[in-house]
């Protein structure tokens, strides 16, 4: 995964997956290169079961586990393991043992299971078809696809009424209009405002590349009043 130049983030999560397995390996007392599917179906079945330590609140600010915020219309993450995250792990066990059987390591057959059909026309499938429905393939979860949310205008100038520094208000005007994740926009430089064109460069996480995206002219405004005050940045 570092020789594509996948992110250190994806490396990690992929780590913390197969710390998991090796876990439950030790515990059963099997090895990894022995691993059949009955020991992926104990995973699963005990990832849709148990708490994820990660939701263990220390605040109840953010709510309650499993409940939804009435006034944004925003759920809170249940206290178990999300089924996004169970077919994460399938997915890094099946290339785990896929890489590992390729140099003739592990078992000989992948303990994952896989549906073969929806892989092969997925493979060679035009983006310009139709979109193909097709059973998941076994222990995969059932995801659910959530609406998009909006924040109401009335709350949005609530927000900003809230702020008490130009330099937030511009940092979430752009983050909005823009599109930007924030650690792009948080790694903006002087020269990285193009003023005329209404825009500004961020470093994209997926290309690595320089690229420009607009922004609003709310944004723009907060940022000149931010600069009048505390003087303009450095290139």
């Amino acid at each position: 995964m570092a020789l594509t130049d996948a992110s250190p983030l994806t490396g990690r999560s992929y780590g913390h997956d197969l710390l998991r397995w090796w876990r439950l390996l030790r515990l059963v007392e099997v090895g990894s290169e022995r691993a059949t599917r009955g020991e992926v179906e104990l995973l699963v079945g005990w990832m849709r079961i148990a708490r994820n330590p990660q939701r263990e609140r220390k605040s109840v600010v953010g709510g309650v586990a499993g409940s939804v915020n009435l006034r944004t219309g925003k759920p809170t993450l249940g206290t178990g393991y999300a089924p996004a995250t169970v077919n994460h792990t399938l997915s890094v066990l099946s290339a785990f043992y896929t890489f590992h059987i390729h140099f003739g390591r592990g078992p000989l057959v992948n303990p994952v299971p896989m549906d073969a059909d929806r892989r092969r026309v997925l493979a060679h499938r035009s983006p310009i078809e139709a979109e193909v429905r097709f059973r998941r393939a076994p222990l995969r979860q059932k995801a659910i696809d959530r609406t998009p949310r909006s924040i109401p205008d009335r709350l949005w100038d609530e927000v900003f009424a809230e702020m008490t520094h130009d330099r937030d208000r511009a940092l979430l005007a752009f983050f909005v209009s823009s599109g930007a994740r924030a650690s792009e926009l948080l790694g903006l430089r002087g020269r990285d405002i193009d003023w005329a064109g209404q825009r500004v460069w961020v470093v994209s996480k997926g290309s690595r590349v320089l690229e420009a995206v607009p922004g609003a002219a709310e944004a723009f405004r907060y940022l000149v009043l931010y600069f009048g005050k505390f003087g303009p940045p450095a290139p």
